[in-house]
């Protein structure tokens, strides 16, 4: 059964609509804009259903950047990012609700800290195998992966990124989606919203074509680093209380 009323229905569209353009703009925010806003709306929202819609907007990336993919990164992001997975499912088999709740609201946190360093990392084999490693245990964890990777990334071409990013987020989302499985947070229900959800990524991306050339990055970097920031605050204090 979804236990979803009609209001928070809405809003979850919405918010996967708002953070879906915004990744077609910019390049990424899907998962760190939705993943607190979801968490507040209904907790069932997350990571489940935002794991699989976070494999279908790579999915739509790639589409675009195929040419771009460098195999060689592939071939340390994928073991690492399956460790990852391997690792957050040994840690959330041990979490009371509770716990989840502000270990949930404390990684958010830790993302948009990560997302806002500038440190000169280059994606050398070494960076790309911690990076994905983090993004495979906070993606399974929360459903958002890409800061750690975004951190490893931040200075390739951009078509690199997008083309190379995109690559190694589909299987993390299917390796996150069989672990979430093994730990029954992952059933038809999940299976079901994100398929609500899913309409809106694809209006999302079709915003983002015709609006992407109008509106200023930072201004939206900014907004959905301060949204998740704040979302993440409050999940980690209702999880304390």
């Amino acid at each position: 059964m979804i236990e979803l009323d009609l209001t928070q229905w809405a809003l979850a569209i919405l918010v996967v609509f708002i953070g879906s353009t915004i990744q077609g703009i910019v390049g990424y925010g899907v998962g760190l804009f939705s993943a607190p806003l979801l968490f507040l709306i209904n907790p069932v929202l997350v990571p489940g259903p935002l794991v699989i819609v976070g494999g279908v907007v790579p999915l739509l990336m790639l589409r675009a950047n195929r040419h771009a993919v460098a195999v060689r990164d592939l071939a340390f992001a994928l073991p690492a990012g399956l460790l990852g997975v391997i690792a957050a499912w040994l840690l959330v088999g041990l979490l009371t609700a509770a716990t989840w709740q502000w270990l949930f609201g404390a990684l958010i946190i830790l993302a948009v800290v990560v997302s806002c360093l500038r440190l000169d990392i280059r994606p050398n084999p070494p960076a790309i195998f911690a990076g994905t490693f983090c993004a495979g245990c906070m993606g399974t964890i929360t459903g958002v992966g890409g800061p750690p990777l975004g951190v490893v990334f931040q200075h390739a071409e951009p078509a690199r990124v997008r083309g190379t990013l995109s690559a190694i987020f589909i299987p993390l989302s299917v390796m996150s989606s069989i672990a979430l499985v093994f730990l029954d947070r992952m059933g038809w229900r999940e299976v079901w919203l994100a398929v609500a959800m899913i309409p809106a990524v694809f209006a999302g991306f079709w915003c983002a074509r015709h609006l992407g050339a109008r509106v200023p990055r930072r201004g939206f970097r900014v907004f959905v680093l301060g949204t998740a920031f704040l979302a993440g605050v409050y999940s980690l204090l209702r999880g304390l209380m």
